[in-house]
This record gives C-alpha cells, sequence and structure tokens, in this order.
C-alpha cells in the first residue's frame, strides 16, 4: 500500500450507470484518506456534492436534447454520438487548465469518456482507464450459441449498435475526427495508438470475473474487481413501504438512461395478473406514476425507488440487462427475468442466460405470452435461485470496491519507486 496520499480529478460520462459506480470508488479512496474531485458541466454539481465529493465545473450545461422514445433508431442513434462528441469538446476545451489548477496528480476516467487519455498524455498525468460496464475491448458480440439473446432485436437495433461500436470501439467517424484534429493541434500521434504510447497504469472492470465469458488473453494492465457499490451513499428515497402485503415481490427496474415504452410496463403487469405475487415498478425517475394507474393486477408504481433494499426482498427482479442492477441483484443472490433493449445489454443478458441465473426475453419479443412463462419458470424452479446465489457468493468474495482501491494504489506505488508499471505477467489469482 502506499503510504502517500493523491489527488485524484474524475472524468466520467453523465449517465446514472456510470455516475454511480464512479462516486462509489471516490468516495473510497476519500475514506483512504485520498482527495478526489469531478471535472463535470454545472448542472451535476449538486449531485456529485450531494455524495461528499468536490467538484470542479467545466463548460456550460448541456444543450443536446435527448430524442423522445418514439423517434426513429437512426435519430437516437445521432443524440447518442452527438452526445459523447459534445462531451469530448467539452473535456478537450475546459478541462486541461480546471486539472492543472486543481493539482491533480492521478486521473480516473470512464471508458466512455474518449478524450480521457489524451488529456492524461497532454498533462503528462498517470491514468486508471475504469470499465462501468462489458468492457470496449471485449465488444458486445453475443456468442453464436447464445444468438438468440442478441439477434431478436430490431434490425435498426443491431444497426445502431454496430454503428455506436464502430465510432465508440474503433474510434472511426466524427467522434475520431474531432479527437484527431485536436491531438493533431498539440503534435500528439494518432488517438487509436495511445494506449501503446501512453498506456493506463490500470484498466478496472466492474464487471466481476465470474459474469465474463472464458478468455485466452487478457490485456496485460487489466484487472476484473467486482461491482463498485456504496449503500450507505444513495441518498433516502420514500417509499409506500405498507402498501406491501406479504406476497412474494418481482421488482421491475427497467434503468434510467433511455426512456421505455410505457407499453413495456402494461405487458410485465398483464403477465403478472393472476399469479400470486405483488409488482413494483420502478419508473426510474423518468415518468409520473399516475400515467400507469390502470395497470392489471394493481402494481406498485413509483418513479424512484429505494432499489438496494426492495432488491434485498425480492423473489425476482426483471430488468433491461443494464450492469447497474444486473450487478446489485446479483450481489443479493436473486434471479432475474432481463429485457435487453440496445448497447451492452444483450452482451451482458447472454452472460446472464449463460450462467443459468435470467430467462432472456429481448424487447423485440416482449409480449405477456412470452413473459408469463418466464416468470412461471424463475419462481418455480430452484435452479435459478441456486445459480443467483452461487455467483452471489463469488461476487461478494471478491470485494469490488477494496479490489479496486488495491490495485490502484499498489500501481501508483510501483510508478513512484520507478518500478514498471506493466507486470511481467499475469497471474490468474492476482
Amino acid at each position: 500500500m502506499r503510504d502517500q496520499k493523491s489527488h485524484f480529478g474524475v472524468l466520467s460520462f453523465g449517465g446514472t450507470g456510470h455516475l454511480n459506480s464512479l462516486f462509489a470508488l471516490s468516495r473510497r479512496l476519500v475514506a483512504r484518506g485520498h482527495r478526489v474531485t469531478f471535472f463535470q458541466r454545472p448542472e451535476l454539481e449538486a449531485k456529485v456534492r450531494e455524495y461528499g465529493i468536490e467538484f470542479a465545473r467545466i463548460g456550460s450545461p448541456r444543450s443536446v436534447a435527448e430524442p423522445r422514445y418514439a423517434r426513429s433508431a437512426v435519430a437516437d442513434l445521432r443524440y447518442r454520438i452527438r452526445r459523447i462528441t459534445d462531451e469530448m469538446d467539452v473535456f478537450l476545451t475546459h478541462a486541461p487548465d480546471a486539472i492543472s489548477r486543481l493539482r491533480i496528480d492521478v486521473l480516473i476516467i470512464d471508458e466512455i469518456t474518449l478524450s480521457g487519455p489524451t488529456l492524461a498524455q497532454l498533462l503528462d498525468l498517470p491514468y486508471i482507464l475504469v470499465s462501468t460496464s462489458v468492457p470496449h475491448n471485449f465488444g458486445w458480440d453475443v456468442p453464436r450459441s447464445l444468438s438468440q439473446c442478441g439477434n431478436a432485436i430490431s434490425v435498426f437495433g443491431r444497426l445502431q449498435k454496430f454503428l455506436l461500436q464502430v465510432s465508440v470501439f474503433r474510434m472511426c467517424g466524427p467522434v475520431r475526427w474531432k479527437l484527431e484534429h485536436y491531438r493533431r493541434k498539440l503534435g500528439l500521434g494518432p488517438a487509436w495508438d495511445v494506449q501503446k504510447t501512453f498506456p493506463a497504469l490500470a484498466h478496472l472492470a466492474t464487471l466481476p470475473e465470474c459474469l465474463d465469458f472464458p478468455r485466452a488473453t487478457l490485456p496485460i494492465n487489466f484487472y476484473y474487481t467486482g461491482p463498485f457499490v456504496d449503500q450507505s451513499a444513495r441518498p433516502p428515497v420514500e417509499f409506500p413501504w405498507d402498501r406491501l402485503d406479504g406476497r412474494p415481490v418481482i421488482y421491475v427496474s427497467l434503468g434510467t438512461a433511455r426512456k421505455i415504452r410505457p407499453s413495456s410496463f402494461r405487458t410485465i403487469a398483464e403477465a403478472c395478473e393472476g399469479l400470486d405475487v405483488q409488482v413494483v415498478m420502478s419508473l426510474g425517475g423518468r415518468r409520473d406514476p399516475e400515467m400507469f394507474g390502470d395497470l392489471p393486477g394493481n402494481p406498485v408504481i413509483v418513479r424512484e425507488a429505494p432499489q438496494l433494499d426492495l432488491i434485498k426482498i425480492a423473489t425476482i427482479v426483471i430488468n433491461h440487462a443494464g450492469i447497474n442492477t444486473v450487478l446489485e441483484t446479483l450481489m443479493e443472490g436473486k434471479p432475474m427475468i432481463a429485457i435487453p433493449i440496445t448497447h451492452d445489454q444483450p452482451a451482458l443478458a447472454a452472460r446472464l442466460a449463460w450462467l443459468h441465473v435470467a430467462e432472456v426475453i429481448p424487447e423485440a419479443k416482449l409480449s405477456a405470452e412470452s413473459l408469463r412463462p418466464a416468470v412461471l419458470r424463475v419462481l418455480n424452479d430452484s435452479s435459478y435461485r441456486d445459480a443467483a446465489r452461487e455467483i452471489q457468493d463469488k461476487v461478494q468474495a471478491v470485494h469490488g470496491l477494496e479490489r479496486a482501491v488495491e490495485v490502484i494504489e499498489r500501481r501508483l506505488g510501483d510508478r513512484s519507486r520507478n518500478v514498471s508499471t506493466m507486470p511481467a505477467r499475469r497471474l490468474k489469482s492476482e
């Protein structure tokens, strides 16, 4: 362990799933005596400070309006690429001076903050790369043996995922053009080569190894850690606990990062109607519960929910295969029904199906007729619960946050002692 304390600067994408993991990691570093500052747009300041983390404003409030769900997949893809390039422009333009002014020692970079390694190279700062979902270098393709988990996405959905991977993972199109233009002005080499010319001290993945497909090789600076979950840091959320009537709870959370079709909530309610269960639905802060007052079975519907508490008491969790909800569910040993929609979700759902901890129904195939048998299978077949508890033991055993902080401090300690930051080999048990 290092005795010297560092001032970490965090560069994160603004999505909730990205922020929650990095908030947890930041708080653990602060508890270890380090200092942590988030660099983000002004509208996120209150949220960051709510977690007791320092904040530095960069840029102006985000002006890229999110499209409504009803718009085309092409419009949605354009929005997401524009948002990534817009975030990139803010970091490249405003972050260098702010980082230098606050005398940051180390950068922690969310993998999707594509300008991060360039900023680290420009400022000659060591950096830690963090994958808050399936790492980009793994790709989001689904193995052919599990292709039913991904191929049922609509044609536009598959095209959207492919184009996003090309734009982000392979750094082509407008994302690369913007970054390469900036690097040329600074006299830096090509962006695609930055991991060779200026590599991260460590690449941490919140995806635990037990949730990944077997791999013959890994990047030499790559570390599986495990979930970054800090329950004590979550702001309290009011919930009508008195409405729970003692029946087994099915908790439904379809995420916050994308507006789900309202019909999906109705479909879930119809599928569960008449079963001896009580459905609790969280709308992810996106919609008014009054819109869903007439759903079959009278489920408990809230705008936001105390998710960690509800997962603890749930029998099944129905989710969109978003990484945060999946990991939080597995940490409690609960089986799932996954309804992947796009991006990394089919890849994560394929892993859940492979481990037999979930039934998977892609959104394109979601209906009450397809969902109800899946609910009954997970309710009545104990093998799903047994598999989930087996994964729970493995996930809890890795102590993701502690593991991540240990790796960070050790790699920085190696660097300060002029020890090679790249180990000669990686042991399986490391």
